[in-house]
């Protein structure tokens, strides 16, 4: 028939053409493999580079990681302490040379200074003003500068419930605050080595009776 004529010829043309998709194959390889090896070379340099770069100041992207939980867990035990008044807990999370800086103004200048870790946990005595108290962390920005050091940069909400008095009656005060802070790593433990407070904004309002049901 016909058709079995071209049978052995089709044959020979897709044979060719393997074999020139194979060389051209193969070329493309050839061209494209000092690019790869170069990009390669240049990502091993780079990993080289940052592991470098890390191993001298910090444990990597990682640990940073870590770290950086570490200190917002620390962030909220401190809200914590202050809204229970619970200053067994408060203690633990300063350096024994801390130092306070309370009522300083937006920019984090002047303010009173709280030195030593003493000083520090008697500040908290002044939450005995109010009764209830709620500090809500808003937002913060934690840097871990080295590998026991950091640095942090925080807002919270406060709400401080004052008991009423003979000429007031009980009182919400409802506080923006600023953290400035310096943390530094001991025992495998974040603490705080200096905090300056900075009251940013505030307003006042009458408490409303908490009806329970029994």
């Amino acid at each position: 028939m016909p058709t079995t004529d071209f049978v052995p010829e089709r044959r020979r043309m897709l044979t060719m053409l393997g074999t020139g998709a194979a060389v051209a194959g193969l070329g493309a390889l050839a061209s494209t493999a000092p690019a790869t090896a170069a990009s390669a070379s240049a990502s091993a340099s780079a990993s080289a580079s940052e592991e470098l770069s890390t191993a001298s100041y910090g444990p990597g992207p990682a640990g940073w990681a870590e770290d950086e939980l570490a200190i917002n867990r620390l962030l909220e035990t401190y809200l914590f302490a202050v809204d229970t008044k619970d200053k067994t807990v408060f203690r633990t999370l300063f350096t024994d040379d801390a130092v306070l800086t309370v009522m300083a103004h937006p920019d984090g200048t002047a303010g009173i200074v709280k030195s030593g870790i003493e000083a520090v946990v008697a500040n908290l005595d002044g939450a005995a003003a109010w009764g209830y108290s709620t500090h809500v962390t808003a937002n913060a920005l934690v840097r871990v500068t080295g590998r026991h050091t950091a640095t942090g940069d925080s807002h919270a909400t406060a709400q401080l419930v004052y008991p009423a008095t003979a000429t007031a009656p009980e009182t919400v005060v409802v506080r923006g605050i600023r953290y400035r802070d310096e943390y530094v790593k001991s025992a495998g433990v974040w603490k705080i080595r200096k905090r300056v407070f900075s009251p940013l904004w505030q307003y006042n309002g009458t408490a409303v009776p908490i009806n329970y049901p029994n």
